[in-house]
């Protein structure tokens, strides 16, 4: 008997010290949808054209930013320089990665699987709905299972825009990619920051008018 307690506190303390820092301590409801959609880069008909500054390992570059929905579960996904030349070249097929072109800089294999996850959880439009939460300020947070992480949906409960995606493994947050400046469900300034690779990547929307 005293073991058996032993073995189930020690799994208690296992359960509760792993628990998903984006969650802990949140209650839980039973969410009314089975499936959450991203609204941003799914309308074929919008090339989604940002200004781009993204720091890698230290190096830094500039430029602009094409993210382009094909169709279903496929994004091409091209970065230059403001002069046209080719930085990066990917397309995403669901949920795999084709690269049409890198730069030199940065082609390594570290640098080439962190873009895919980011562009990935940037991109992917219908997700599973595993769980469901509400945090303190009663916005809502739909958790979605990726493969071997979770992505975390948070939503304004108040203009019901999707204002955060957090990728998580089953204990630590991995990618933070905050929306703001949200208009006709194009978000104007995306920010997408790592809490374990020396990557960030700013994108700032432009207008056709620019």
């Amino acid at each position: 008997m005293k073991r058996f307690l032993i073995i189930n506190l020690c799994s208690l303390f296992l359960f509760t010290s792993c628990a998903i820092p984006t969650v802990k301590g949140l209650s839980e409801y039973d969410a009314k949808a089975a499936v959450f959609s991203n609204p941003y880069f799914s309308n074929t008909n919008i090339d989604y054209v940002y200004k781009a500054k993204i720091k890698a390992y230290n190096n830094d570059f500039g430029g602009i930013l094409i993210i382009k929905k094909i169709k279903e579960n496929n994004h091409r996904i091209v970065f230059t320089t403001n002069f046209g030349n080719k930085i990066f070249d990917f397309e995403l097929i669901n949920n795999e990665m084709k690269t049409h072109f890198i730069m030199k800089e940065l082609d390594r294999k570290i640098i080439i699987n962190t873009l895919k996850r980011d562009f990935q959880t940037l991109t992917q439009e219908h997700n599973t709905i595993n769980k469901a939460f509400t945090n303190n300020d009663g916005n809502i947070i739909y958790q979605s299972k990726n493969q071997k992480r979770f992505n975390h949906y948070l939503i304004n409960q108040q203009s019901q825009q999707l204002t955060k995606i957090i990728n998580t493994t089953h204990s630590k947050e991995k990618i933070i990619i905050s929306f703001s400046n949200v208009k006709n469900t194009i978000a104007e300034h995306i920010k997408i920051e790592h809490k374990t690779a020396p990557i960030q990547i700013d994108l700032t929307y432009l207008n056709h008018k620019e």
